[in-house]
């Protein structure tokens, strides 16, 4: 074989091996597999606060059981004493703050029969009767109302009254006052078997009458 036929077989075996090279190079970008891994976001990892993305944990609310200081309140929560009582107020917007009705008294421990209760307050029903009898009709508004509590006792098995407080709501004028200081005074007086009910000294019951 002549030098110059070596000569063109080394030719083609080295042009061959440049061609060969070079497709190996470029495969992985022409790979769509091995793009797509490349385009492919890394995931965040624990706690990472980047742009689009929130902390690993929740944030600690009141309540919750994180670590926020004792008392804080959000924002929008207003926070006001009312009778006695805190009163925090959850509301949106602009709202007149909570009244509490100043007769409301807190549940009793001990719960007497119902029907012991009941028979009581009815007896203050019959009082009111007695004391609206001569109200005059223009002193009534739509919705006359006996509202507020007594407090009782229960001694030698009789229900005795310790104390009465009394609202009455839409009677117009001076005969507001006038019936209830005549219910609350009467009411007083009332006695009432108790029953099989062991003595008591103070024991609240709450009212709530149309006024008629």
């Amino acid at each position: 074989m002549s030098n110059r036929a070596i000569y063109a077989i080394m030719a083609i075996v080295a042009l061959a091996g440049v061609i060969g090279l070079y497709f190996l190079v470029q495969a992985p970008a022409d790979d769509p597999k091995a793009t797509a891994e490349q385009a492919k976001p890394a995931t965040p990892g624990p706690g990472f606060t980047g742009s689009g993305h929130g902390p690993s944990t929740p944030p600690s609310l009141p309540g919750a059981g994180g670590s926020a200081v004792p008392g804080d309140l959000p924002d929008r929560v207003k926070e006001y004493a009312a009778n006695g009582a805190i009163i925090r107020d959850h509301r949106t917007g602009t709202h007149a703050p909570i009244e509490l009705d100043p007769n409301a008294k807190p549940e009793n421990t001990h719960k007497l029969q119902p029907a012991l209760t009941k028979a009581v307050a009815d007896r203050v029903r019959e009082v009111m009767h007695e004391c609206v009898a001569t109200l005059p009709a223009t002193a009534r508004g739509a919705n006359p109302r006996l509202e507020g509590s007594i407090n009782i006792a229960i001694k030698a098995k009789q229900v005795l009254i310790n104390k009465a407080a009394i609202n009455v709501r839409d009677v117009n004028g001076d005969a507001a006052e006038v019936t209830r200081l005549c219910i609350e005074q009467k009411s007083l007086a009332i006695t009432h078997p108790a029953g099989d009910e062991d003595d008591l000294t103070s024991y609240d019951i709450n009212l709530s009458f149309a006024l008629i």
